[in-house]
């Protein structure tokens, strides 16, 4: 048996087990979250010389005593939303609606642009819970909504993800596919949402400063928004209690095509992403290895 067809053999009990624990309370759940955090920072020390090289290289004002504790609250978040992931395969839209929400003047921002008849380009970050934000965002808002994702290599987690991401009406579609899905759809009012801090490769990149370092971001908000000359929003995501978010969506351009230097509206939305990092530093994917590229 090939190495992938073994791991999705056993992909498909572990993802009934899954779906089974996932109709568990989430008080229970937060109640594994303690002893998850536990297993993955103390005992498996799962990339925490990662987390913190990370965090030394993006706060290097900080003493090491203020990194150490940004970098236990990463760990005792990240289990939470661990979580809270698994918990999205079952919850209800009521209850999801509840603990993620968009503020009333977000909302009517979007709706503005949706009576126009205006698609928008939404950008957003690894910051608090993410996939909470994105399976939010059809039962407050009027936009039918395009997300863009990066298939996983396992088939089996990749349909089980794709599943649970489509619940309240996303329509999914990876980062290669993503232009040709806009075009599909460009006779209607539609949403597309981009997270836009995953690492791209070298050659595919717009470098900008970024937390005090050189960083790549991939280009797609910017070209995309230009090629179909769409309004751009950046999604701030932020935690405001164990469980429950707020998302904030911030204007930044009606158009897109102003910015002629390449790479200056990536500039702009990643300086938005490194605020709201700032403010809430232990929420972002610090786990990620978003600095393994060196610019050229």
């Amino acid at each position: 048996m090939k190495r992938n067809n073994f791991r999705e053999f056993f992909s498909v009990p572990l993802i009934q087990l899954l779906i089974i624990v996932s109709f568990l309370p989430l008080w229970f759940l937060y109640g594994v979250s303690y002893l998850f955090t536990f297993l993955i920072y103390r005992v498996f020390r799962y990339r925490v010389q990662v987390v913190r090289q990370n965090l030394h290289n993006a706060f290097p004002e900080k003493s090491t005593r203020e990194r150490r504790v940004i970098e236990r609250r990463f760990y005792r978040h990240f289990s939470d939303v661990m979580m809270e992931v698994l918990k999205l395969k079952t919850m209800s839209p009521a209850q999801l609606k509840r603990r993620c929400e968009y503020t009333p003047e977000s909302v009517a921002l979007l709706n503005r642009y949706y009576n126009q008849g205006k698609s928008v380009i939404i950008a957003l970050g690894h910051t608090c819970n993410w996939e909470w934000a994105g399976a939010s965002y059809p039962l407050y808002n009027k936009h039918q909504i395009i997300t863009a994702y990066r298939p996983l290599r396992n088939k089996v987690f990749d349909r089980y993800t794709l599943k649970m991401r489509q619940r309240t009406g996303n329509i999914l579609a990876s980062m290669k596919n993503l232009a040709r899905e806009m075009i599909r759809n460009k006779g209607q009012t539609i949403a597309t949402a981009l997270i836009a801090d995953q690492t791209p490769t070298q050659n595919n990149a717009y470098w900008v400063t970024f937390l005090n370092q050189e960083t790549p971001f991939y280009k797609g908000t910017e070209i995309l928004s230009k090629k179909f000359d769409t309004p751009v929003f950046w999604g701030s995501v932020k935690r405001v209690a164990r469980g429950r978010y707020r998302i904030v969506l911030e204007h930044l351009t009606d158009n897109p095509r102003e910015f002629e230097h390449e790479g200056s509206l990536t500039q702009l939305h990643a300086s938005f992403l490194e605020r709201d990092i700032k403010n809430q530093p232990e929420a972002w994917l610090w786990s990620h290895r978003r600095w393994k590229h060196r610019k050229p």
